[in-house]
């Protein structure tokens, strides 16, 4: 900055004073040409300008842009706060420029099927009621596996294979990982015939 501005103002003395346009002391020949001072300045201005632009970067501030998304599956993010919009602020030389916008973001998710035919097993803890007539309280505990293989909503059908018999009956989800079971069931002892009301745990 400073060899622009001594080269020019070295050319000064040369220059012709604001208002004196009559003045004889200045004759402009091909290495030297007369002109105002008030021109002068802004040849001046214009140079030391130039040379910051070449030789500094700009310099750019930029919001950060954080996107969060929770268990549910709902998306949070900043910058949509109209009070608070999403800024760049870029500073260079005699430059200072601020652009403010809205972030909107898409979030595109797959939406979980209602309905159809998966594989999820199951563990169960249930008792067999009908036990109760032909042996101890204990005896109606059983605990096993179950598999549902259709679903419709939060209702599934399932195969329920215990340690006591096994079956086929309807579950219905009261959580994503927690739930109830009714169903028909096979005891390997008697009686045969028995109905298994258990809760059951995915896995």
């Amino acid at each position: 900055m400073r060899p622009i501005r001594a080269a020019l103002l070295a050319t000064i003395a040369t220059a012709t004073p604001a208002g004196a346009a009559d003045t004889t002391s200045c004759v402009s020949t091909e290495d030297t040409v007369c002109l105002p001072r008030a021109d002068f300045q802004r040849f001046l201005t214009i140079a030391v300008e130039r040379q910051c632009l070449e030789k500094q970067k700009p310099v750019f501030k930029v919001d950060d842009v954080t996107v969060v998304t929770d268990t549910a599956g709902r998306v949070f993010y900043t910058g949509a706060d109209p009070s608070k919009p999403y800024t760049i602020v870029m500073k260079w030389c005699h430059y200072d420029v601020r652009a403010e916008g809205k972030v909107t973001l898409v979030a595109a998710r797959m939406e979980p099927a209602t309905s159809g035919v998966r594989f999820r097993p199951k563990a169960y803890l249930g008792y067999l009621p009908l036990k109760l007539s032909k042996g101890r309280f204990n005896d109606g505990v059983d605990a096993g596996l179950l598999v549902d293989w259709l679903f419709i909503h939060d209702f599934n059908l399932n195969v329920a294979a215990g340690f006591r018999s096994i079956g086929l009956g309807v579950g219905v989800d009261l959580t994503t990982s927690f739930g109830a079971y009714v169903g028909y069931a096979i005891g390997y002892t008697a009686p045969t015939h028995n109905i298994n009301a258990s809760l059951y745990f995915s896995f």
